[in-house]
């Protein structure tokens, strides 16, 4: 961990990236400089201002062209991945090393004991269309990244973590379904289901701690620098019965719905 309470690994996916011709103005206004953090949403200025507080704390001065890897939504999702699989695969030994602790990116999910049924259920489905047509793609889970154990049964599924870069409605829901089919489809201990993320804005991240359960966390990877950042960013107003984005934050806190990156192996393991 830096100084800052964030993983040593973070500020090298941090970036400045090239704006558009839509959201230069703002970018410019904002931040008074032609790029924006590879965190931000370049049309939001709450976005802007909590991202770019982080980056200057952070001192982010790496910046890259439009086809690097730190400027790809995609591909900062995939490093995102890898490194919190390498975090919990050293951390959880650490920690724990009794155990014989599994963390893999991409398993299939039929490869631990709680879900085992599903590969004859799949592969029943291929051999008759009719009941293809009536599970659909449901089971066809491949989560960011596992955690397990040796159960009695066979490996135990102790935590799936889904990993997003930052968070527009469309990955929030995503999450949503793929969770809560992993719920409905479980026979036993139902895993530790939590998502992981470096998105700055506290509104975006309540799209993913609000809801009936189906994501038992949020974890942020820069939490006390979002923390301080979300204090300092004061808005040009908020409209009459508007939750500010200070509000969104110290709801989310409160509860524990959001927490800090550095809880996720402890959580992990007393679960």
């Amino acid at each position: 961990m830096t100084d800052f309470g964030v993983p040593d690994w973070l500020p090298g996916l941090f970036a400045w990236k090239p704006t558009t011709s839509n959201n230069r103005p703002l970018v410019e206004k904002t931040l008074r400089r032609k790029s924006l953090p590879n965190i931000a949403d370049g049309s939001q200025r709450a976005s802007l201002g909590i991202s770019g507080h982080l980056f200057e704390r952070l001192q982010i001065g790496n910046v890259v062209g439009e086809d690097a890897d730190e400027a790809n939504e995609e591909s900062l999702g995939k490093l995102l991945e890898v490194a919190v699989a390498r975090d919990l695969s050293v951390n959880l030994s650490s920690r724990c090393p009794h155990v014989a602790w599994e963390v893999e990116r991409n398993s299939k999910i039929w490869d631990f004991s709680q879900y085992s049924h599903i590969k004859d259920l799949r592969d029943a489905a291929s051999r008759y269309p009719d009941v293809e047509e009536v599970i659909g793609g449901d089971y066809l889970i491949d989560p960011d990244v596992t955690v397990s154990a040796p159960g009695r049964y066979g490996r135990s599924l102790r935590a799936v973590a889904s990993c997003k870069w930052t968070i527009r409605s469309d990955r929030a829901q995503n999450v949503r379904h793929e969770f809560n089919s992993l719920i409905r489809a479980r026979r036993g201990r139902a895993p530790h289901l939590i998502a992981v993320t470096a998105e700055p804005l506290p509104s975006r991240l309540s799209s993913l701690t609000q809801g009936m359960g189906e994501i038992d966390s949020v974890y942020h990877v820069a939490f006390d620098l979002i923390n301080e950042a979300v204090r300092a960013y004061e808005p040009l107003r908020v409209r009459a019965g508007e939750i500010s984005q200070l509000q969104h934050w110290e709801t989310m806190t409160r509860l524990g719905r959001l927490r800090d990156y550095r809880e996720l192996v402890d959580d992990i393991w007393n679960d």
